[in-house]
């Protein structure tokens, strides 16, 4: 009988345990789609602050990183308000992993999106279809699940009257980063504004007293490169062209 008993609360505490564990991928799901439609209403600050944590950040490779709660919410409606005039996120495949210990977990999963963004040259309200991965990490505090790292990971923001084999992304201004896919070599980007080659350097320098940046790829990547000439992390894009003002 006690070797009954000792099994059958054996098998209580797993089962406690499997139900906790479905119960935090369930509200894992709630908070990514808590985050998707704080997006579709103009990256809400007010609907998104309350997703990360004091701490949390957000990150995307042409769009800046953002570091704490309300850096994070004010700089993705920021975003909006210049890159992306409305929008409608598609969620898809989330793969979850909650930490043994219930209080971490992993979050992946894939973005279709609907947008509207104005074109790089005319400012005119274009269509755009973006493809796109999420990496994030969560942590429970006080029980309850918060964002405390996403990175937004762009595959593709292409107009939907040329489509991605003809446009993968916008074209690169002075207002918007360069996305380039670099074979391995040694380049020079352009730092100066003046180069009729951007982003990379033609020597017109010269006549500044400013001086190109060499980097060096050792593989074939894609890299956003800075187009303002703004950034503090050239020559890659940091962001810095969003608080540009025309």
């Amino acid at each position: 009988m006690t070797n009954d008993l000792a099994e059958i609360k054996a098998l209580l505490l797993d089962l406690k345990k499997d139900v906790q564990h479905l119960k935090d991928v369930e509200e894992l799901e709630r908070l990514i789609v808590s985050y998707a439609r704080g997006c579709d209403r103009g990256n809400d600050p007010v609907m998104i602050a309350p997703l990360f944590s004091e701490d949390g950040t957000w990150e995307c490779k042409g769009f800046g990183k953002y570091e704490g709660r309300r850096n994070v919410a004010g700089g993705l409606h920021g975003i909006a308000g210049e890159k992306i005039w409305w929008s409608l996120h598609y969620m898809i495949s989330p793969q979850i992993d909650v930490a043994p210990d219930g209080q971490t977990a992993k979050g992946f999963w894939y973005l279709w999106e609907a947008a509207t963004i104005p074109n790089e040259h005319s400012g005119e309200a274009e269509p755009y279809w973006i493809g796109a991965t999420y990496d994030t990490d969560m942590k429970k505090l006080g029980g309850k699940w918060y964002f405390s790292r996403m990175e937004l990971i762009l595959n593709m923001a292409s107009p939907a009257s040329e489509n991605w084999v003809k446009k993968r992304f916008p074209d690169g201004t002075k207002t918007q980063p360069y996305f380039e896919t670099l074979e391995p070599g040694t380049y020079h980007w352009c730092a100066c504004g003046k180069s009729k080659t951007q982003p990379y350097c033609d020597g017109s320098h010269k006549t500044t007293k400013r001086v190109p940046v060499e980097f060096t790829v050792d593989k074939k990547q894609d890299l956003v490169l800075c187009g303002c000439k703004m950034t503090k992390t050239g020559p890659l894009c940091d962001g810095a062209h969003l608080n540009i003002r025309l």
